[in-house]
């Protein structure tokens, strides 16, 4: 007889994970969700990924891939949120997740991303009792340290997840090391995996050719005008775009380079013209080029072009930008921050940051730009140190977590019961 498939209920609330990565409120996260998905999805998983309906026109099912598909639910207005507001639907997402679950198979395991999903994982782990997994790929309180004030409702809600989850995967020690002393983590439930890349995707190869295919796609940026620094990412200050463009008349080696700005949308004009005329102000004005997130598809040959990938974020938990480049054989300039410390080697395969200050980062690209020579001896340092990072690797471990989980329940006969004396609501209002 043979034994069925087993089946994974995915939590991604607050966004989807086919939404554009580098617009507002998509990123990494949603890579990764898309990405573990469909590997879960080829060795045998069936993988359901609850989302909540952010746009009238979203269907109700959403191929992923074989064995891999979205769902939508009601919950809220069908319009496009911030989590914090995200947080007052949770319970109606949680209904609307059971109502759908209950016309399928039981699930086996429930895996939560970021903490308003993790919310429902909670409350759906102790009403379907299976396991329950979260990774919150950005936490509150690391946030306050790099002055980014968050609602007390949020850390208070990343607290219950931390309390209540069976296991906890964070993407580095320095954030296992976080949830155990500043959430109160059992240290015995936090497991680091690290995020993945597609190492077919994401490569050294065929640099002549991603300069043509960028220079006809993507005329704007002018990549054979001359040295590209390569930014990508959200259009946030958080990101740190605009210490860039502060540093770019400080870069004196290569008076030629540009600043490519690749991310956002039409709702972050603002924040655009706010970078436009910073350039103006700076004198280099000619020499930042902006265009919108692109296609994931469009990502290798923007690594592969760029001469430099600048990540000057005042935090990222792993860094995916940083790891993709690299992997594309281009070395990275990066705040020493979060999982950024961890895959960017200093002086090795590029180099870490001290100081967030344009001045700093000046220095750092202009090492690189004025060496050829150790440019390229970083470069292929990088490529070989990031192919730690693939997806075969990543799932391995993922389900190694997911395995152990599942034993220990068969062993005990019952999960561990969470701890949800109270509604998601009397939280959010009394922590308010």
């Amino acid at each position: 007889m043979m034994r069925r498939r087993r089946r994974l209920a995915v939590m991604s609330t607050h966004t989807s994970p086919l939404a554009r990565a580098g617009t507002t409120k998509a990123g990494g996260m949603n890579v990764y969700v898309a990405d573990l998905s469909r590997h879960l999805a080829e060795v045998g998983w069936e993988v359901d990924i609850y989302t909540r309906r952010d746009r009238v026109d979203a269907p109700d099912v959403e191929a992923l891939a074989p064995g891999a598909r979205i769902v939508h639910v009601n919950a809220g207005p069908p319009v496009g949120l911030p989590p914090t507001e995200i947080a007052a639907h949770v319970s109606e997402f949680t209904a609307g997740v059971e109502q759908i679950a209950a016309r399928r198979e039981p699930y086996d395991l429930i895996h939560s991303h970021y903490w308003v999903a993790g919310l429902s994982g909670i409350e759906l782990s102790r009403r379907w009792q299976c396991p329950h997994v979260v990774m919150f790929h950005t936490l509150g309180a690391i946030k306050e340290v790099f002055q980014q004030p968050e609602p007390p409702f949020r850390i208070a809600g990343e607290r219950r997840v931390v309390a209540c989850s069976d296991a906890i995967i964070g993407a580095t020690s320095h954030e296992r090391a976080f949830l155990i002393g500043q959430y109160g983590a059992d240290a015995s439930r936090v497991r680091v995996v690290p995020c993945g890349i597609d190492l077919e995707m994401f490569h050294p190869a065929g640099v002549e050719e991603s300069r043509r295919r960028l220079a006809a796609s993507l005329p704007e940026l002018g990549a054979t005008d001359g040295p590209g620094i390569l930014f990508v990412g959200r259009l946030e200050q958080a990101k740190g775009a605009d210490l860039l463009v502060q540093a770019l008349p400080l870069i004196e080696s290569q008076p030629s380079a540009s600043l490519w700005i690749v991310g956002g949308d039409e709702r972050d004009e603002a924040e655009r013209a706010r970078l436009r005329d910073l350039a103006v102000e700076c004198g280099v004005g000619q020499r930042v080029r902006f265009v919108n997130a692109v296609a994931r598809r469009q990502l290798p040959d923007l690594y592969r072009a760029a001469t430099v990938c600048a990540v000057p974020s005042a935090y990222e938990s792993f860094g995916l930008v940083a790891v993709e480049a690299m992997a594309s054989g281009t070395p990275s300039v990066a705040t020493r921050v979060g999982g950024l410390a961890s895959t960017v080697v200093h002086g090795k395969n590029g180099f870490l940051v001290g100081n967030r200050q344009p001045q700093e980062f000046a220095t750092a690209i202009d090492r690189l730009l004025r060496n050829e020579v150790l440019r390229r001896r970083m470069g292929a340092a990088a490529t070989a140190d990031m192919a730690v990072y693939s997806w075969r690797n990543v799932a391995r471990s993922i389900l190694d977590v997911y395995e152990e989980l599942l034993s220990e329940r068969g062993i005990a006969g019952a999960q561990r019961e969470p701890c949800c004396p109270d509604s998601v609501e009397s939280l959010l209002v009394t922590a308010s």
